[in-house]
């Protein structure tokens, strides 16, 4: 019995990911197949039927991630902001895979779900069919500090100026940590905190120290295009805050996509401020010791969110309210898909042309990935 139950359980994952890395084919061969006819058309509306394609893929994975595992969402700070929609570099504390998810949940809610755009580790460009969508929607692709090059940070540039020349609306997240993290990872944490010791910046104990070569061009490279940068802070209900009142609070480590997908995590709580890019140091050490400043808030409102204090413990900075999506922004999205696979997998011929589209579709993305960001 305990068997089948544990089974069962595992379906709570197993059915989501089947049907989103199930359409994935599908999607890839309309967005390549778009942006090949397009070549002929003003860019601005080639950039926005791509937009729409990205953002109905994304509506699928909002209604898995939010509809369809009930998880509540808290919000805090200038939820305001989101009603009126803007282009943005998104920057986040980051513990876990669902952190990008989250950057969907509040992008959807800031009417940019589309025009969502992602700074990612270079290695991710040799995803299967992933690496290629998310680099050619307008991703960048950075190397390790140690392995950034001119070529790199040319290519890096070039990205961000055709965002800003051609005025595209974005949406654009990083993450400054640059890996994510683990409470249980000792010699990472270490690691941060010598690092923030040699550099005369404060230390912190529930985020890393933020590294800024990444951060400072994305910064630069958007202005006259980002209006403000979005400072999120995210805390996972499952690493903490259900310790019961006499109970020491030991922080867990964030849940990933299948324990999330399982009901692990019954509530997120997120923090939001909004700042103006014209407030920020245009001086690369001015504007480390501000996104530092920025971690060492983060710091604050997660040390009081895992609190031996219940009246400090459990929630963040400000007063939560919750946030609920409904069924009528995701449900025409998992629609879409149904009508996409059926041809697919009810014939032979779709069949075939899916998996070669697996195959061939990932090599000829990884091989243009590779010859693209290397100039």
């Amino acid at each position: 019995m305990l068997s089948v139950i544990t089974h069962l359980d595992s379906l709570k994952y197993v059915v989501p990911a089947l049907a989103m890395m199930g359409s994935t084919p599908q999607y890839t061969a309309l967005y390549a197949g778009w942006r090949c006819m397009a070549s002929l058309l003003p860019y601005r509306w080639s950039q926005a039927v791509e937009d729409g394609l990205m953002g109905v893929y994304q509506r699928l994975v909002e209604f898995f991630f939010e509809n369809y595992s009930g998880v509540e969402v808290i919000l805090y700070g200038d939820i305001e902001t989101l009603d009126h929609p803007e282009n943005v570099i998104y920057i986040c504390n980051h513990q876990s895979t669902m952190d990008w998810v989250i950057a969907d949940m509040m992008a959807i809610r800031g009417g940019r779900l589309g025009n969502l755009r992602f700074i990612l580790k270079d290695g991710l460009k040799y995803l299967p069919l992933f690496g290629y969508v998310l680099g050619t929607h307008g991703g960048v692709y950075v190397k390790r500090a140690k392995q950034f090059d001119d070529n790199n940070e040319k290519y890096f540039k070039r990205k961000l100026e055709y965002l800003r020349k051609n005025q595209i609306p974005t949406w654009m997240a990083i993450f400054p940590e640059g890996t994510r993290y683990d409470p249980s990872n000792v010699e990472l944490i270490k690691a941060s905190r010598s690092f923030a010791l040699k550099n005369g910046l404060a230390v912190t104990n529930h985020v890393l120290s933020p590294r800024i070569k990444a951060v400072n061009m994305c910064i630069q490279g958007l202005r006259g295009l980002a209006d403000a940068v979005y400072d999120v802070t995210i805390a996972y209900s499952n690493t903490g805050e259900e310790a019961t009142m006499e109970e020491y609070v030991e922080r867990r480590p964030a849940p990933g996509m299948p324990d999330f997908l399982q009901g692990k995590c019954p509530r997120l709580h997120i923090h939001l401020r909004r700042i103006a890019m014209e407030t920020i140091p245009e001086d690369e050490e001015s504007c480390h010791r501000w996104l530092h400043e920025l971690f060492e808030e983060k710091d604050n409102m997660l040390t009081d969110f895992y609190s031996d204090d219940t009246d400090k413990r459990g929630h963040l900075e400000g007063e939560g309210h919750r946030s609920r999506l409904g069924l009528s922004s995701t449900l025409p999205a998992v629609v879409f898909s149904i009508a996409l696979a059926v041809p697919v997998f009810a014939t032979s011929c779709g069949r075939q042309a899916y998996w070669k589209m697996w195959l061939f579709g990932s090599l000829a993305g990884i091989t243009w990935m590779k010859l693209t960001t290397r100039k």
